[in-house]
């Protein structure tokens, strides 16, 4: 199965709050191919080298959208890079 790689649009957002560890990634067209990485790890690296490893929680919409969920805090300078899922 080749690597899917998807788009960092946003971090997750309340009401109240930001929900810092948690970032909307683009991955598929439809929710059924975001339903079928659920599970899976994420990985984004940003510009200064530094690696940023999550994991796929849940589709967002039905727009191939997904949430994802990371071990620790994200700066900002995260939206719009790539994430690649991993096997």
């Amino acid at each position: 199965m080749a690597m899917v790689v998807g788009k960092v649009l946003s971090f997750r957002l309340g009401l109240n709050r930001r929900y810092p560890k948690e970032l909307l990634v683009k991955l598929g067209e439809r929710e059924s191919d975001v339903a079928k990485l659920v599970g899976k790890e994420v990985v984004v690296e940003d510009s200064h080298g530094n690696k940023y490893v999550g994991k796929v929680l849940k589709p967002h919409g039905k727009s191939g959208v997904a949430v994802v969920r990371f071990r620790k805090d994200l700066p900002g300078h995260v939206i719009g890079l790539d994430v690649k899922v991993l096997d």
